[in-house]
């Protein structure tokens, strides 16, 4: 009798050490599959001669396998189609400019008062689209991992005057006054090309929507802060969460003719450059805030 209770106790022990061991290596499997980098050729492993498990772990490690083919095989589609986009843009602005360029011809040439008024038209229109396909563009070249970055150390404040000067006949033909608060020598590191592309398209979209004063502010300290604030048209609500979205349009009516694309370049190449990027608006004022590394 005491044989067999001896018995049965072992074979307890056993099989509670057995159950030990297979829930240690379930929860291990769990753990690893929360840790899993899917983007990796990692599988799941165990180390255990239980049959159930190792089909349980095979039949993850297939499905695994699966979701990596399928989410390889969908950026390949979403980077084949961002080449696309930037393939066809690039293909329709040199049509554009042609239409643009016999178009300004045609107005210097002597004009009924109705054959003047439709190549105004026609002119808006063109430009409108050649603005929208080279929005396109920039955006499916930018986002489609084409360009790689060239960080260098440059200096911001200078290159904000040269960007700002650029426009000043824009600025001077608008009824926005420029105020600049920029402190001399600020050096940061990072593409001089992206980042002059940000400016461009922050101070473009000040001319488009901006009211009687915009005031560009850059200092830096710890950080280099670059802010940017406009007045804005009374009554326009601004979605700070949404601003930097594709084609989202404050003030989206029928006489606006902007893309609603600039401001979602400038969060790709702030993404791109390291650089945090955010809107604020109070009752007076719309404000862009970059945040963009420093050196010295």
């Amino acid at each position: 009798m005491k044989l067999l209770v001896t018995a049965l106790v072992i074979i307890i022990l056993i099989l509670a050490f057995l159950i030990f061991l297979l829930r240690r290596e379930i929860l291990k499997i769990n753990d690893r599959l929360k840790r899993l980098d899917f983007e990796s050729n990692q599988l799941l492993e165990v180390n255990l001669f239980d049959r159930s498990v190792n089909t349980l772990t095979e039949t993850l490690n297939e499905q695994i396998i699966e979701q990596r083919a399928y989410r390889i095989a969908v950026m390949n589609r979403e980077q084949e189609l961002k080449e696309t986009i930037s393939n066809i843009s690039h293909d329709l602005r040199t049509p554009l400019t042609a239409i643009i360029g016999y178009l300004q011809l045609l107005e210097r040439e002597e004009l009924s008062k109705d054959q003047a008024e439709s190549i105004k038209i026609l002119l808006e229109k063109s430009l409108t689209m050649k603005n929208l396909t080279q929005a396109f563009f920039e955006l499916s070249y930018f986002d489609s991992q084409l360009t790689e970055t060239e960080l260098v150390r440059i200096n911001l404040s200078n290159l904000l005057i040269d960007e700002l000067l650029k426009e000043s006949v824009n600025f001077d033909s608008s009824t926005i006054e420029p105020q600049l608060k920029i402190q001399e020598d600020c050096f940061v590191l990072t593409d001089k090309k992206l980042l002059t592309r940000v400016l461009q398209n922050l101070i473009v979209n000040v001319l488009q929507h901006g009211q009687e004063k915009v005031i560009v502010e850059l200092t830096q300290k710890e950080k280099t802060v670059l802010k940017i604030s406009n007045k804005y048209k009374a009554g326009t609500k601004i979605d700070t969460q949404r601003i930097f979205q594709r084609y989202y349009v404050a003030d989206n009516n029928e006489t606006n003719r902007n893309n609603g694309l600039g401001l979602a370049i400038v969060e790709l190449l702030c993404h791109r450059l390291g650089i945090k990027n955010k809107a604020v608006v109070d009752p007076e004022y719309f404000t862009i805030c970059l945040e963009v590394p420093s050196t010295k």
